[in-house]
């Protein structure tokens, strides 16, 4: 999750007959060309994903009808194939229909919003086709399969998310208005943020005078040398898209030119403004068009979950999850005993809700003298000391156990004792981390605060996203979008999300 999702990006329409936008024709050539290919093949990627993860859902539900009714229902097992395959193209062309194998910018909780209400109206659907036919199991089957799909259809969309990541299928050529400061920022973060689905190109000079400053998106660490490279690709009055540019982004509605033809002659598919909207949620927001301006609903208070209802979820799921986790405990504490004798099991001291410490249970992946070794390699290398004061990481941590520690640590297993803590309600499944003390006093008083009106969480956005990749700012950016905006509809986000980021375990050390 980037800081672009806690932003709003407005999409200007063109008038009638302009080449850019949904409705209007795309510029032509071998550049035009190439983006057409580009968004087909980003369509054409979901839109298989779907059709595999929606079969692997029926079958399964196959499965369970043929297993769990006797021979004598076997008819059964057949018309229920039959009348899913029928509505499981109904839930392709609904998903079309709502824009989700469309190539655009759409935030991926943005995107399981569409999959939610897709699957909600294939639910509905089926449930109509079989209650005239009264009472019988496809009822119940019809939710089983839309749930599944929900979530084979999250998973297999993060992977191929994944894998088109790696190429320029994933991300749209854009061009970004200005050549100042804040353009620079936002072409920062985006290079920065591959999964904003945005790959800056170039700056469009506008004439303005740079402003050095100007409040920027992110910090000028990282990626700077990669924004400065950018070329300048002409002047709003001369430069043309041309195919080479999908997207062009204004960075502030301030700077917008005060001709909207200026914008329209730009030939690009599609225009960007962004709004910043500073600690205000973001989440579901909602433009609303009025006779001369276009305004931003906000929700007004958050709509923050139920505690009991949270609680209660978080109880059912943890006291299910433990018990079919207690096996593969049991094995990797044998393995880590065998690998370094002492215990399987730690407690470590960090930082709860409301600021109370709590003693957070993990399978051991350090040797005993982790400590010892740590300081050891500090002292003598100030290059790794500097990393491990903005990541609290070490890209070859000397205190990891080889093999077996670097696997738990990489999928995250290690982490699985923590269930216990979830039950016992120290902590719930879904929130921030929690951190040790030396972590949290490296941030401000004000998010100190903020981080202690929610629990700690065993996953969070931070874990399905950048991970150790995540420095200082991006931990806090990434905190604050979602204490900020949580809702159960985000935690369910979340928990559908945390299998595929362990099994990818990009980012994690």
């Amino acid at each position: 999750m980037s800081n672009v999702e806690a932003r709003v990006a407005h999409t200007l329409s063109p008038p009638d007959g302009e080449p850019f936008g949904l409705r209007g024709g795309a510029p032509r050539g071998a550049l035009a060309a190439k983006g057409i290919r580009r968004r087909r093949l980003f369509a054409a990627g979901l839109f298989a994903g779907d059709i595999v993860s929606g079969t692997m859902a029926i079958v399964a539900v196959a499965v369970i009808v043929a297993v769990a009714w006797p021979a004598g229902q076997i008819g059964l097992v057949g018309r229920v194939q039959m009348h899913l395959c029928v509505l499981l193209l109904l839930l392709i062309g609904i998903n079309c229909s709502l824009g989700l194998y469309r190539s655009n910018i759409r935030s991926p909780m943005e995107r399981f919003r569409l999959r939610a209400t897709a699957t909600l109206l294939f639910i509905f659907a089926g449930m109509l086709m079989w209650v005239r036919e009264g009472p019988s199991v496809e009822l119940a089957i019809v939710p089983l399969v839309g749930a599944l799909a929900l979530v084979l259809g999250l998973w297999t969309e993060h992977l191929i998310g994944a894998r088109l990541a790696r190429s320029d299928v994933y991300s749209a050529p854009t061009a970004i208005l200005g050549a100042g400061a804040s353009s620079r920022a936002l072409a920062r973060l985006l290079l920065s943020h591959p999964d904003c689905g945005l790959r800056p190109i170039g700056f469009i000079d506008d004439g303005a005078c740079p402003d050095d400053d100007v409040d920027e998106f992110v910090p000028r660490h990282g990626t700077d040398g990669a924004s400065a490279a950018l070329p300048v690709l002409g002047t709003l009055d001369g430069w043309r898209a041309d195919g080479g540019a999908e997207v062009v982004i204004v960075p502030d509605c301030e700077v917008l030119p005060r001709d909207p033809a200026a914008l329209y002659r730009l030939g690009a598919r599609q225009v960007l403004v962004i709004n910043r909207l500073g600690e205000f949620p973001s989440f579901g927001l909602q433009v609303r068009n009025a006779a001369r301006f276009v305004a931003l609903e906000l929700s007004g208070q958050p709509r923050e979950p139920s505690e009991g209802l949270k609680r209660a979820i978080d109880l059912a799921l943890a006291l299910a999850l433990l018990l079919l986790a207690a096996p593969i405990i049991g094995l990797l504490a044998l393995t880590i005993k065998l690998a370094d004798p002492g215990p399987a099991f730690y407690g470590q001291w960090r930082i709860g809700r409301y600021g109370t410490p709590i003693r957070v249970l993990k399978l051991r992946t350090m040797y005993r003298d982790a400590e010892q070794r740590l300081e050891r390699v500090l002292a003598s290398d100030p290059g790794l000391r500097n990393h491990w004061q903005r990541y609290f990481k070490l890209p070859q941590d000397p205190r990891i156990l080889p093999h077996v520690g670097n696997l738990l640590r990489r999928t995250s297993l290690d982490e699985l004792p923590q269930l216990w803590n979830v039950i016992r309600g120290d902590m719930s499944l879904v929130g921030p981390r929690p951190f040790p003390a030396y972590h949290l006093d490296a941030f401000d008083p004000e998010f100190q605060a903020l981080r202690a009106t929610v629990p700690p969480g065993l996953t969070g956005l931070w874990q399905i996203s950048s991970r150790s990749n995540g420095d200082l700012d991006v931990q806090r950016a990434q905190d604050c979008f979602y204490i900020k905006n949580r809702s159960l509809w985000l935690d369910l986000y979340i928990l559908i999300a945390t299998l595929p980021a362990v099994i990818g375990a990009q980012g994690a050390k």
